[in-house]
C-alpha cells in the first residue's frame, strides 16, 4: 500500500471519526479533509480529480429542489396539507397517528427529511399539546418516517441522488423499485410503534378540539397557493419523464427551483438562496473528493476485493452484505460519507469482468436501502433526528439519550433489514 494510500485512508478516518463525535462542524472538517488531499499530491492532476469525481449532477440537484422547497414552503402549502390532514383524519388517535406517519412519509419522498422535520414537529407540538395527548410517538414515528420514506424516489434522500445519479435510474424507474418496500417498512414501523405506546395511543380525542382547527388563516394568497399546487405536480411529471424528455435530474431540479422563484418570489432571490443548505453542498463537495482519493489510490478496489471474496462470487450474500454494512455503519456516520465511498465499490464490479456482476441492480437498491433505514437506528444517524430531538428538548424540555432512542431504533431497523433482504431475494433472485 502505497504513502498516498495511508494518506488517503488516515484523512477518511480522521473525518468520519469527526462527524461521530460531533466535536467539528462537520462540513468544515470534511473541506479541511478535502484540501489537504488535494494539496499533499494525492491527485496527480487536482482539476482533473475535481472533475472526474465530483458529481455534480448530485450537487446541481440538490441546490435545485432546496430552491424550490424553500420557494414553496412560503406559500404555506406543507403546513396546509399537514392540518387538513388532521381535519380529515383526526377523528381518534390511532387514525391520527397513522395518518401523520403516512403524510410525513410522503412528504420526505419529495423534499428533503430536514424541511419535512422542520413543517411537521411544530405542528405536531400544536396538535398534541391542543388534544392533550402524549406528543412522543408521534415525534418518534415522524423522525422514523422521514427516513423511511425519503428511500422511495431518487429526490427523497441524498444517497438516492447520489446511487441514481451513478446507475442511471430514472424517477420512474427507481421508484417503481422502492415505492412497494418503503410502504411495507412504514407498516411493520407503525405496527411497533403503535404496540410499544398502546397506552398513549387508546387516548380518546376530542373531536369538537378537531373540528375548531382553522386552516384557511394558512394561506395568505390564494393565487400563489394554487400556483404552488401546480408547480409542485408540475415538478414530479416531470421527474416521471425525465427519461422520455432527454433532460437530467439536475436539470428538472434547477428549472423547479428557480422558475418557481421566478413565478412566486422573483424579489426574494437573495433571501431563498441565503436559506439555501450551502453547507450541505460543500460537505457533499468534499465528500467526493475524500471517496475519489480513496479509489485514485486503490483503497475501493482493495475493500471491493475484500467484499467479493466474502460474497464467494455470489451477486445475492453480496447484495444482502452491502444491505447489512450501509445499514449499520449509518447508523453511527450518516449516510452521506458511507454512500459516497460504497458508490465506486458498486462500480468497480461491472468492470471485474465477471459475468456474476453483469447487472448489479439488487446491489445498486440494497445500498439505497441500507443508507436510507439505517438513518433510524441512532439518534445521530441522520441530521432529521438531530433537528427532531432538539425541537423536543427546545419545546418540552425533554432529552432522549443516545440508548433510549436505540432500543426503539435498534429493533426497527433489524426488523426492517430483513424485510428489505427478502424484498430484494423477492425482486432480483
Amino acid at each position: 500500500m502505497s504513502i498516498y494510500a495511508i494518506t488517503s485512508l488516515i484523512v477518511f478516518i480522521i473525518v468520519i471519526l469527526g462527524m461521530v463525535f460531533q466535536k467539528i462542524d462537520r462540513t468544515l472538517i470534511a473541506m479541511l479533509g478535502a484540501i489537504f488531499l488535494l494539496g499533499a499530491g494525492v491527485f496527480s492532476d487536482q482539476i482533473g480529480a475535481i472533475k472526474e469525481y465530483i458529481d455534480f449532477n448530485t450537487l446541481l440537484l440538490l441546490l435545485g429542489m432546496m430552491v424550490f422547497v424553500e420557494t414553496l414552503r412560503k406559500t404555506g402549502i406543507f403546513t396546509f396539507l399537514g392540518l387538513s390532514m388532521l381535519k380529515l383524519f383526526g377523528n381518534n388517535t390511532y387514525t391520527l397517528f397513522i395518518s401523520l406517519i403516512f403524510l410525513v412519509a410522503l412528504f420526505s419522498g419529495f423534499i428533503d427529511n430536514v424541511t419535512t422535520i422542520l413543517v411537521f414537529i411544530p405542528m405536531t407540538f400544536a396538535i398534541t399539546d391542543s388534544l392533550n395527548i402524549n406528543y412522543l410517538p408521534f415525534v418518534l414515528g415522524e423522525i422514523f418516517a422521514s427516513n423511511i420514506g425519503g428511500m422511495a424516489t431518487i429526490i427523497g434522500d441524498p444517497p438516492n441522488i447520489m446511487i441514481a445519479s451513478a446507475a442511471g435510474y430514472s424517477f420512474t424507474e427507481f421508484a417503481l423499485i422502492m415505492y412497494p418496500i418503503t410502504i411495507v417498512n412504514l407498516i411493520f414501523v407503525i405496527i411497533l410503534l403503535i404496540y410499544f405506546f398502546k397506552k398513549d395511543l387508546s387516548i380518546k380525542i376530542d373531536k369538537e378540539a378537531v373540528k375548531n382547527f382553522d386552516v384557511s388563516h394558512i394561506v395568505e394568497d390564494k393565487k400563489e397557493f394554487i400556483l404552488s399546487i401546480l408547480l409542485f405536480g408540475a415538478v414530479i411529471f416531470a421527474f416521471a419523464l425525465q427519461h422520455e424528455l432527454n433532460l437530467e435530474s439536475s436539470t428538472v431540479a434547477l428549472a423547479a427551483g428557480f422558475f418557481s422563484l421566478f413565478i412566486l418570489r422573483p424579489k426574494d432571490l437573495k433571501d431563498t438562496l441565503s436559506n439555501v443548505e450551502w453547507e450541505n453542498i460543500l460537505f457533499f463537495f468534499a465528500l467526493f473528493l475524500i471517496a475519489g482519493a480513496l479509489e485514485e489510490t486503490g483503497i475501493i478496489s482493495i475493500f471491493s476485493n475484500i467484499l467479493v471474496d466474502f460474497s464467494g462470487n455470489s451477486l445475492l450474500i453480496f447484495s444482502f452484505s452491502i444491505l447489512i454494512i450501509s445499514s449499520f455503519f449509518t447508523g453511527f456516520m450518516n449516510n452521506v460519507p458511507l454512500t459516497a465511498a460504497m458508490i465506486p465499490v458498486v462500480e468497480k464490479l461491472t468492470i471485474s469482468g465477471s459475468s456474476v456482476f453483469a447487472s448489479i441492480d439488487s446491489i445498486w437498491y440494497s445500498l439505497s436501502l441500507g443508507a436510507c433505514l439505517g438513518g433510524n437506528l441512532t439518534p445521530i444517524a441522520a441530521s432529521a433526528n438531530v433537528i427532531a430531538l432538539g425541537f423536543l428538548t427546545q419545546f418540552k424540555g425533554k432529552t432522549i439519550s443516545f440508548w433510549e432512542f436505540a432500543k426503539y431504533g435498534l429493533i426497527i431497523v433489524l426488523g426492517n433489514i430483513l424485510i428489505s433482504a427478502i424484498y430484494i431475494n423477492f425482486v432480483f433472485f
